[in-house]
């Protein structure tokens, strides 16, 4: 790519994606909404001003890993192991129901081959941390049972679906999957899971104890790329997605990492938190490239404007919509909390971008059922916040 090309590229891209993510979010919507909405509008499906290209495929990726690792800073083990006895039933039942349905409905309304449609199914298995938290904190409902649960699951969803990736990913490579292969991978996954964020930790006290011998600036964010760098090249060796990598990173990070060798790897905080910090505005410009380019990779021309088209599209969404909802009554409690929860299940956001993106990459899924897919994640993406807000604001009317 001409380096012309590809400073305009980037201009546009973050341009674009800055404004009309800000116009989404104060539209009540999530910035992810209108960062892909921008890319729709750049990319060849309207103005045509950016083209897909693997350098840029590259920089998104990269925006990927980086999007993982904040996640995995946000990820709350803690809270996860306190709140497993109503998670794992809500999370299970957002991975399988989603996964059955939405394959048994691609592979018979779209025609997709067994494995094309299962991969379309298992991409609406995974639920958006952060846009469902960002509406529960709003609303100040983070600390509630409801919070905690939805939160648990969503973390169970969002490690499970990278499992399904690396397996899905692993079986289009190898074009053979067993038993036995299945095991051995969610194995080294899980193991890449609970060995790496220990590992990172060590590497983290190792810096700081080398941080006076290197006083100069930049060097928290030194730290943090290379970390990410070198553990999600680790993950490749495991079999996994690179970005796993980053969510190893982050975990290392967080202020709620634990490990059996806990009391030797003790945070320490004031260091992490600079670690963390420093990264901010790196994530915050790379992360929206991915989602700008998936819009970029959207081409609208691939959809089937015809009545029976665009019913058959609003038909997967609601199939995506109810198998989410229906998680939610698998939690104890009141009707209201299952509700509440099976609402904060509905958005896919970045997870399943990320999983639609690999799909495509691999050439798992056509460009029509990559489209397809990415406007069924936005539907998702847009109906959830508004779902949880309405159905917060019931509770609270309850409350009063």
């Amino acid at each position: 790519m001409a380096i012309d090309s590809f400073v305009i590229s980037i201009f546009l891209i973050l341009l674009f994606g800055r404004l009309l993510g800000e116009l989404a979010r104060r539209l009540g919507s999530p910035a992810v909404v209108g960062e892909i909405m921008a890319g729709l509008l750049i990319g060849p499906s309207i103005l045509g001003w950016v083209s897909p290209h693997n350098t840029l495929s590259v920089l998104a990726e990269l925006g990927v890993i980086l999007l993982l690792f904040d996640i995995g800073c946000d990820t709350s083990i803690k809270r996860l192991y306190h709140a497993r006895g109503h998670s794992t039933w809500v999370a299970l039942s957002g991975i399988l129901v989603p996964a059955v349905v939405a394959s048994t409905a691609a592979a018979y309304w779209l025609n997709l081959p067994s494995f094309t449609a299962l991969f379309f199914g298992c991409a609406l298995t995974a639920t958006s941390i952060g846009i469902s938290i960002r509406v529960m904190a709003q609303a100040k409902q983070t600390q509630t049972i409801e919070g905690q649960v939805i939160l648990g699951a969503a973390v169970i969803d969002d490690i499970a679906g990278v499992i399904l990736l690396s397996i899905l990913l692993n079986f289009h490579d190898s074009g053979s999957l067993s038993v036995g292969s299945i095991l051995i991978l969610t194995i080294k996954v899980i193991g890449f899971l609970l060995i790496a964020p220990p590992f990172a930790r060590v590497l983290i006290y190792l810096a700081r104890g080398l941080q006076p011998q290197f006083n100069q600036s930049g060097y928290a964010v030194f730290i943090v790329i290379t970390l990410i760098c070198l553990f999600a090249w680790l993950a490749h060796l495991f079999g996994a997605p690179a970005l796993l990598g980053g969510f190893a990173v982050g975990m290392a990070l967080s202020k709620q990492f634990v490990s059996p060798i806990n009391r030797y790897l003790r945070n320490p905080f004031h260091f992490t938190h600079q670690l963390e910090k420093s990264t901010k505005p790196l994530i915050d410009i790379f992360a929206p490239i991915f989602f700008v380019y998936v819009g970029i990779t959207v081409d609208l021309s691939q959809l089937e404007l015809t009545t029976t088209g665009l019913l058959l599209l609003l038909w997967l969404a609601l199939i995506a919509i109810l198998t989410k909802l229906a998680a939610g009554l698998t939690a104890k409690g009141s009707w209201r909390r299952k509700l509440i929860i099976g609402c904060a299940m509905v958005p896919r956001g970045e997870v399943g971008l990320v999983f639609a993106e690999m799909g495509r990459q691999a050439s798992i899924i056509s460009p029509k059922l990559f489209t397809e897919l990415v406007m069924v994640i936005v539907v998702t993406t847009i109906a959830g916040p508004l779902m949880l807000k309405w159905s917060l604001k019931g509770q609270r009317l309850i409350h009063k």
